[in-house]
């Protein structure tokens, strides 16, 4: 009961310090919120900021460029529109309208002409062995692209060829008739209805999809850790102040004095990682993934965690300066170590399994888990949050055993 007491006294104080509640709460949402402002993806859930747009530039003008623009259009994941010119598809590049430019030049239908079968069956030495060049064909990616340029290359050069492809093996008698033969058996097919059911196209999941399933949890997770700052400083402050002591002086044990100050962080830190689920999919339309309850167990075990180290690291800091420096260090080092600055797959192995001596791992796997996978391992998603839950108790059993150790002396 005395546990409760102190629990509610304390989110009182954390209400009523409007500071406090602002950077517990609102500043993590502020934060997003300028990283949704950054990426231009604020507000929105239209499909069509999650494509890859494909600005093409048809100097070549004729049926079989139309028929290239067409069969750019259907691939899945990309938004293609067409660019007057050359100079027009720079400036697109630019400021970001379009992500890859491709231009179809004047000589684009000649080039085609002068294909054989033999040189669309085998690419790597016939005409096409210097690729797109050799159709009068260039493919310029955005600065966000650039590293990814060749396979754009591919990707356009192989739906290119797709058109030319049949085209040029019309011209080939025995290939004539067998494509003749093949669009009438369809034709047939279709008339009858008996033809099989097309298969069902994967779903593509965006780029940006994936970033804001990465991107959020991990704010998630630094913010929780953040609170070790407020919990420390909480301590400092009633131990100046003298509560402590007149508590101590109570029937309350140090176990329920401690449950209650930990508790109000617990609650708060839930309450936090609900608020930033909630504006990530309001700002970024991010998915809670197949299974939205598991996340539940993870923020839980997360915000366990969280309080446990901030009670630990309260019994080794005693004045507001070392919060300022030794709790800031440890809360930024850690989230540094952990994949919370960057997602953990780009760490180097070595720093991945450094990374597993820290909570903020464990909960980033978990969250990984959920948000990025279509079926989750929930074999792995248990195991890590039987590792917070760990990590939360020792730390909690270690902070009391020195909390009674500096203020319970025998």
């Amino acid at each position: 009961m005395g546990a409760w007491i102190i629990a509610i006294k304390d989110l009182r104080l954390i209400v009523k310090d409007r500071g406090a509640a602002f950077t517990l709460l609102a500043l993590p949402v502020v934060f997003i919120a300028i990283l949704g402002v950054s990426t231009g993806r604020l507000l929105t859930t239209r499909d069509e900021l999650k494509l890859l747009k494909i600005g093409l530039v048809d100097e070549d003008g004729t049926e079989i460029a139309e028929r290239v623009f067409n069969n750019l259009s259907t691939i899945g994941g990309m938004k293609v529109e067409k660019i007057s010119d050359r100079d027009e598809a720079k400036l697109h590049l630019q400021d970001g309208r379009s992500s890859v430019v491709v231009i179809l030049g004047k000589d684009f239908h000649n080039r085609v002409e002068d294909l054989d079968l033999g040189d669309v069956l085998d690419a790597e030495h016939g005409k096409l062995m210097q690729g797109a060049s050799a159709l009068d064909l260039e493919v310029e990616s955005g600065a966000a692209y650039v590293s990814v340029a060749e396979m754009m290359q591919y990707v356009v050069l192989s739906a290119v060829l797709r058109v030319v492809g049949p085209e040029v093996a019309r011209r080939n008698g025995i290939m004539s008739r067998i494509i003749d033969r093949m669009i009438e058996r369809r034709k047939e097919e279709a008339a009858s209805d008996t033809a099989p059911a097309p298969l069902p196209r994967a779903p593509v999941k965006s780029g940006s999809a994936i970033i804001y399933q990465t991107l959020v949890p991990a704010f998630i997770v630094m913010f929780a850790f953040f609170l070790v700052n407020y919990m420390a400083s909480s301590f400092i402050s009633e131990r100046g102040l003298g509560t402590l002591r007149r508590i101590q002086a109570s029937r309350i044990s140090p176990v329920q004095l401690l449950l209650g100050k930990t508790l109000p962080f617990f609650f708060v830190s839930i309450a936090q990682s609900f608020l930033l689920f909630l504006s990530g999919k309001v700002l970024f339309a991010m998915s809670w993934g197949t299974d939205p309850w598991m996340l539940l167990p993870v923020i839980l075990t997360t915000s366990m965690s969280a309080t446990g180290l901030g009670l630990l690291l309260a019994t080794f800091i005693h004045t507001e300066s070392q919060v300022a420096s030794y709790s800031t260090f440890v809360v930024v080092v850690l989230a540094g170590i952990s994949g919370c600055y960057m997602p953990r797959d780009w760490l180097p192995m070595f720093m991945q399994n450094v990374s597993l001596a820290t909570p903020h791992a464990w909960a980033l796997i978990a969250y990984q888990e959920l948000l990025t996978r279509d079926h989750p391992n929930m074999f792995l998603v248990g195991k890590c949050c039987g590792v917070l839950a760990l990590f939360g108790s020792l730390s909690f059993a270690f902070g009391s055993w020195r909390f009674r150790k500096l203020e319970y002396p025998a």
